[in-house]
């Protein structure tokens, strides 16, 4: 178990944004939650997998909604991400023993980050996603059948909420997602209270350590004067996609989700070309010339030229964009992990192809 520094603070956070595919939240937001428990003395410990006890117990908090909805001054001064871990430890009548991230995203690990350091526990260098997802059942948890309940919710308004059973993780999702769209915000939800005994082998190892070597490639790059886009590409195992300037740019929230697409025009060895992005929260396919080019489970990320992280629906007409492709765990590409979040799960007619297979390497 480690303290992470600030600089390594600032670099998970810009990793997991490149990893939240346009989802997982607002950097900008994530970090002011981190900086404000720095200046108040808190520390951030990262614990590996094998220091979680057999018995003790690791959930996750996080926030469900739609990555452009309304923002509610909370009735929390701890925020509704501690106060649901809280809740679902009061129903539990237990004391957990660390935090893990629900995703890889700006806000969320930002979440599970700060729950940790304002209850004076590590965060697990581990994760069910491997990048940032849309929807609940969308985890390792998922895939291996280990089921989210019992579960916590709790809105800025002051409403708090445990689920103790539900059908099955789409049902969840139905039920948060429900909530989230009726107040018209995020909401906080802490949920997979589990052993460290069956956490060991049911999340994707090392993923805090991965979204810190993306952010210090990503600074490192900038600060020597180097490529940052070949920087990510060289850290991830990654290929660049395309290059261009947005031509078109639209979203609309509907259902908690911000749902949306955008084009570019392609510049430079891209000249003539064209690619189109559909994202659900986060890029979710992309099409080049027309043609799919990227699928889930693997991730399509969007900079700016300098190598800074674009959120959805931030991307704007006009401006020049690097769109870099990054292959996914391999969680995702087992059979029952493209079911739920491969391209069939998009309705596409399509068998997933590995974006390494695809682009030679």
């Amino acid at each position: 178990m480690r303290e992470l520094s600030e600089i390594e603070l600032r670099d998970i956070i810009e990793g997991c944004t490149v990893l939240g595919t346009g989802g997982g939240g607002d950097p900008k937001e994530g970090w002011e939650m981190i900086e404000k428990e720095l200046k108040s003395g808190k520390k951030f410990m990262l614990a590996g997998l094998d220091e979680v006890p057999d018995d003790g117990i690791v959930a996750m908090p996080y926030f469900v909604g739609s990555v452009s909805g309304k923002k509610v001054e909370s009735v929390y001064e701890e925020g509704e991400g501690a106060r649901s871990y809280r809740l679902l430890e009061e129903y539990m009548g237990k004391e957990f023993w660390g935090v893990i991230s629900t995703e890889l995203g700006g806000a969320n690990t930002a979440v599970a980050l700060v729950t940790a350091a304002k209850l004076g526990l590590p965060i697990v260098d581990g994760d069910p996603a491997g990048r940032s997802v849309p929807e609940l059942q969308h985890t390792t948890y998922y895939i291996l059948g280990i089921g989210m309940t019992p579960f916590s919710v709790v809105t800025p308004l002051g409403d708090e909420i445990v689920i103790s059973k539900v059908k099955d993780d789409f049902q969840a999702e139905k039920i948060v997602r429900g909530i989230v769209a009726s107040i018209g915000t995020d909401v906080g939800v802490t949920s997979h209270p589990i052993p460290g005994k069956l956490l060991r082998d049911s999340v994707i190892k090392g993923a805090i350590s991965y979204a810190l070597k993306i952010g210090e490639a990503l600074r490192a790059a900038r600060e020597e004067g180097e490529d940052p886009i070949k920087a990510l590409i060289g850290a991830g195992n990654g290929f660049l996609l395309f290059k261009g300037i947005a031509s078109k740019s639209s979203w609309k929230d509907e259902g908690g989700f911000t749902i949306g697409e955008f084009e570019l025009n392609g510049t430079g060895e891209f000249e003539g070309e064209t690619y189109r992005v559909w994202f659900k929260n986060e890029n979710l396919i992309s099409w080049r010339n027309g043609e799919v080019d990227v699928t889930i489970p693997d991730l399509i990320c969007v900079l700016t030229p300098d190598g800074h992280p674009v959120t959805n629906p931030n991307v704007q007409e006009g401006e020049e964009y690097a769109i870099v492709g990054l292959p996914a765990p391999q969680l995702w590409r087992t059979p029952k992990g493209l079911e739920i979040f491969g391209p069939k799960s998009l309705g596409l007619e399509i068998e997933y192809t590995p974006i390494e297979a695809k682009y030679g390497k």
